[in-house]
């Protein structure tokens, strides 16, 4: 090649067919025909001795690149900028005198900190940042005009925005338009130092009051409900907010994370390298689905054990309590945080750990996965075979080793998620009650606080194998749903990397694996032919030449297409925020239910301001909204309902709903009937976006998807338990809907699954729980000062 091509470059690597690389040992043990792909094509990369490391300045131009090693002390790097970038230079003057380096938070270097920080430490992305001193910077074509920062943390934040690359979560809507950077101008004019992640129906009002004393404390802080305007797209907004922040506070109550917004806020802060101080609201750490990504991080407890002891000993019921959270305690937490977040800011970061930012990227071949559409840290390609990581229970292993056999006849590593460590059935990982704080910080610690270590061996190694696999597969099986330590791995897994599901045996998914793994198409052990379409969507997936299907990004473009064209619809006529969506069992077990639902209607329409909706079916919802209508025309008054229903489902529904012949649904004879999602599996998902309280009577097996969606989002459910079914907690039904939310007297909670309250006392409770929770949830345009603070939705 080198004697035939003159445009051959000096040093170069091959690459196989498959898309791995070879060393230059590798070499001559391969013949020709492994690098040869059936265009009759060899694909090469150059090989330069040092890594190209890009230059630019605070204000986002860019300067150019270096050569230049990560090991090399950043005096050595302003060396390499003076040879090799002329840019860089002044003729009378020195270059410490023209300009001073910027780390990752946009905290200037001084020349003193140059020889303690090597090239990782200031490497953001694959790119160093330069600030001109302000008596150059007026004067030079093209430099920044800007104020040289002083000992701050933030200082002209607004400038990040021509540096934010990009890295997101994205959806289907942006597929077919891009962000609209514009609009962050709105959110907030500057970004803030701490960003609260919270679920908002267990901590909305905690992430409130924390704010309050973070900010009593100097520090900015970002909270959704205050920052993000009407109007704006919720998820652009987060987007830009966790970039932009300094340290993510997450409130880890019991659910955190299995939420559809919490789970990406976490993750999206854990991939950026963003400092993490969580406050744990749990008995035991770490919590259930971020087992992974937890275990090694300390924590801030809401209260420690010395402060629940003095609370039981004065006689305080709520002592362990977490929806109540008493001032002083607020205080003591927000100043361990605020201290911890000041140590952080006044010391040099430590040396990144390469692994950790790995964990964003697929190992092989070196692109981002789907969660990333912006430049960012790009590694090389892992040495040697690619890695498969297989995720299994125990009593699947002798499925996994044949597995893992098949697949390192085909070429690849193979790691066994059991092979170092025993997953166990309960998955319970141990947690130390004291109050210890640390933010991940690289390994850093606090010097007041002491590390908790207890945790940290169980995940560690599925962690570090996950973060090198190109591709990870998923054993499923009843065993492994009800492992707590596999649904960890999952949790960790989802968005991250490509994921292909097994289906060892037919089991009833439970409604947390539905939502990650479900919707993806997985393989059925059971049928001829599946190890075939295995190694096929494992060479596709590893494959740099190889696109991803835009059926999936399509749907989830309909998807949120279908959510706003919903809430627009609704919006135009009535209050979306005053919409209460009720839905249950399509054929009524009891005269008991029938009473309740005639008498929760009347009561609803007593209110005046209610707007109902349901999805369309016979039986609870049906008659709680004909009840409904009957008494706003008995008072004279438009009774406004709405139901949602599907263009059509391929089953059939004429038992359940007004459905034709050719599958397609009916307008309902009464109230608003509104077209959404081409299944009722779809219509499911786009109602559990909308609306933000539901009402659960009675019900089958079915609306254990519908419940599991509505939880995702970051909504509740008001179960009637008492009703039986689904609401009483049959068919599998998370057990997150029977519990009591924040801001619902106890009260009236427990009347709903009292068995011998009669019809007017359920429906009287469920009115008081729907006012109290819209009192709560909602944040009005025009709040009058003083009111109890309100929260918007957050679905899509």
């Amino acid at each position: 090649m080198k004697a035939q091509l003159p445009c051959c470059p000096p040093d170069f690597c091959f690459f196989t067919k498959q898309g791995w690389p070879l060393t230059k040992f590798q070499e001559a043990n391969i013949r020709l025909v492994a690098l040869v792909d059936e265009c009759q094509v060899i694909r090469i990369r150059r090989v330069y001795n040092k890594p190209r490391i890009g230059v630019q300045r605070l204000n986002g131009n860019c300067l150019g690149f270096v050569f230049a090693e990560h090991g090399y002390k950043v005096t050595q790097l302003r060396s390499c900028l003076d040879e090799q970038i002329a840019s860089c230079t002044h003729r009378h003057l020195p270059s410490t005198q023209v300009y001073h380096f910027v780390d990752r938070n946009n905290w200037p270097i001084s020349i003193e900190q140059e020889s303690q920080l090597i090239v990782l430490d200031i490497l953001d992305g694959s790119t160093v940042c330069i600030q001109e001193h302000e008596s150059l910077s007026a004067g030079r074509d093209g430099a920044m005009d800007v104020v040289p920062v002083e000992n701050k943390r933030l200082q002209n934040l607004t400038k990040r925005q021509a540096l934010t690359r990009g890295l997101t979560f994205r959806s289907g809507k942006d597929a077919v338009r891009q962000v609209a950077t514009e609009k962050y101008s709105s959110l907030q004019e500057e970004g803030k130092e701490i960003l609260i992640s919270y679920v908002r129906a267990e901590a909305a009002h905690h992430a409130v009051t924390l704010k309050e004393q973070l900010s009593a404390l100097g520090f900015s802080v970002y909270l959704d409900v205050d920052e993000i305007k009407t109007g704006v797209d919720w998820q652009d907004a987060l987007n830009y907010a966790v970039s932009n922040c300094e340290v993510l506070v997450p409130l880890v109550t019991p659910h955190y994370g299995e939420t559809r917004w919490t789970n990406r806020e976490v993750k999206l802060a854990d991939v950026l390298g963003k400092s993490v101080i969580p406050v744990s609201f749990v008995k035991r750490w770490p919590p259930r689905c971020l087992a992974i990504q937890f275990a090694t991080t300390q924590f801030v407890m809401w209260k420690t054990e010395n402060e629940i002891k003095e609370a039981k000993e004065k006689g305080e019921r709520s002592s362990e309590d977490f929806r109540h959270w008493d001032k002083k305690y607020v205080i003591a937490v927000a100043r361990e945080i605020g201290e911890m977040v000041r140590n952080d800011g006044e010391k040099p970061k430590p040396k990144r750990d390469p692994s950790k930012r790995g964990s964003m990227l697929r190992s092989y071949p070196a692109f981002l996965p789907d969660m990333v559409d912006g430049p960012v840290e790009v590694m090389e390609p892992r040495v040697g075979k690619p890695l498969i990581v297989i995720g299994l229970h125990p009593e699947q292993k002798l499925f996994g080793r044949s597995l893992k056999f098949l697949l390192e006849n085909e070429g690849y590593e193979v790691w066994l998620s059991i092979e170092e460590v025993e997953a166990n059935s309960q998955g319970d990982f141990p947690m130390k009650m004291a109050r210890s704080v640390s933010a991940d910080y690289r390994g850093q610690m606090h010097p007041l606080l002491k590390f908790t270590p207890s945790c940290t061996s169980v995940p560690e190694d599925f962690q570090s194998k996950a973060d090198q696999a190109g591709v990870v597969v998923f054993v499923l099986s009843e065993a492994f749903a009800n492992s707590k330590t596999s649904k960890g791995q999952v949790f960790y897994c989802e968005h991250r990397k490509h994921v292909i599901p097994i289906k060892y045996e037919e089991f009833d998914m439970p409604g947390w694996m539905n939502m990650l793994i479900g919707r993806k198409r997985y393989e059925n052990s059971r049928t001829d032919g599946y190890k075939e379409l295995v190694i096929s969507r494992i060479r596709r997936a590893l494959d740099p030449t190889a696109r991803a299907s835009e059926h999936n990004e399509m749907n989830e473009v309909k998807m949120a297409y279908s959510t706003r064209f919903l809430k627009q619809t609704i919006d135009a006529y009535s209050d979306l925020l005053k919409c209460v969506y009720v839905f249950g069992g399509v054929s009524i077990s009891s005269k008991r239910t029938l009473d309740i639902c005639r008498s929760l209607g009347q009561m609803l329409a007593d209110v005046g301001d209610i707007t109902l909706a349901t999805g369309g079916l016979f039986g609870a919802a049906d008659v709680v909204a004909e009840s409904f209508s009957e008494a706003c025309k008995s008072r004279h008054c438009e009774a406004d309902i709405w139901h949602v229903v599907p263009e059509r489902d391929d089953q059939d529904y004429t038992r359940k709903a007004r459905q034709h012949a050719d599958r397609t649904f009916q307008v309902v004879p009464y109230g608003r009937t509104v077209f959404s999602g081409d299944s009722m599996e779809e219509r499911e998902s786009i109602v559990a976006r909308v609306f933000e309280i539901a009402v659960l009577i009675e019900g089958e097996a079915d609306l254990s998807h519908e419940c599991v969606e509505f939880l995702w989002n970051d909504h509740l459910v008001i179960p009637i338990k008492s009703t039986g079914g689904a609401a009483g907690g049959s068919f599998g039904i998370p057990h997150k809907i029977f519990e009591v939310p924040a801001g619902v007297a106890e009260l009236d909670w427990n009347v709903l699954k009292d068995d011998n309250a009669n019809a007017e006392d359920v429906a009287t409770a469920v009115v008081k729980i729907i006012q109290s929770l819209q009192e709560t949830l909602h944040l009005e345009n025009n709040e009058p000062v003083g009111a109890v603070p309100r929260l918007r939705s957050r679905s899509t």
